[in-house]
């Protein structure tokens, strides 16, 4: 019998503090929210893995970083071999919206060569203060895919997981 090829990439998500960073992780590896909610305090670490073609078995290890201000100070040191990041922002806070280029600095500054996807998140709620094509307007100018999603409906998160593997293997010889 053949063995299966493993892959594994390091997922950073960024973005400000109940954005959904983590309800992401959550919908992605168990379909569904959890009923209550903490604050992240540092980074949680989960591992989703995924079969792709070929029988490649792909492990996403998700960095969930915390997006207050506090941690600043232990972030840079969670980039550290990211192959690519999420940032998410909260459609319905338009101040999360604006820090999106806070974030894209900081990645960039630590992890320069860390491709990005831009997440609006959020978006099974009336109460929006972005549009979307606000959103596709930053996306443009970083040249980078946009999604909406719906951690809570579900809506685009396994999509734009999948697009982050996808991006996360370009330059291996794994083929997706």
């Amino acid at each position: 019998m053949l063995a299966v090829q493993d892959f594994t990439a390091k997922l950073v998500l960024l973005g400000d503090g109940r954005v959904g960073k983590t309800s992401l992780c959550s919908h992605l590896r168990t379909h569904r929210i959890p009923g209550t909610y903490d604050l992240t305090v540092g980074l949680n670490i989960e591992v989703h893995e995924t079969k792709i073609k070929q029988g490649t078995s792909v492990k996403l290890v998700l960095w969930d970083l915390a997006g207050q201000k506090r941690f600043g100070c232990v972030r840079p040191g969670f980039y550290y071999g990211s192959r690519v990041a999420l940032i998410v922002f909260d459609l319905q806070n338009r101040g999360s919206f604006f820090d999106v280029k806070h974030w894209i600095r900081e990645l960039k500054r630590h992890s320069p060569e860390t491709p990005f996807i831009l997440v609006g998140n959020k978006s099974d709620l009336l109460k929006r203060e972005v549009s979307k094509e606000e959103a596709i307007s930053v996306a443009q100018e970083y040249s980078v895919p946009y999604y909406e999603t719906s951690a809570l409906k579900g809506k685009n998160v396994e999509e734009v997981f999948q697009m982050a593997t996808r991006i996360a293997l370009r330059g291996t010889c794994v083929a997706y």
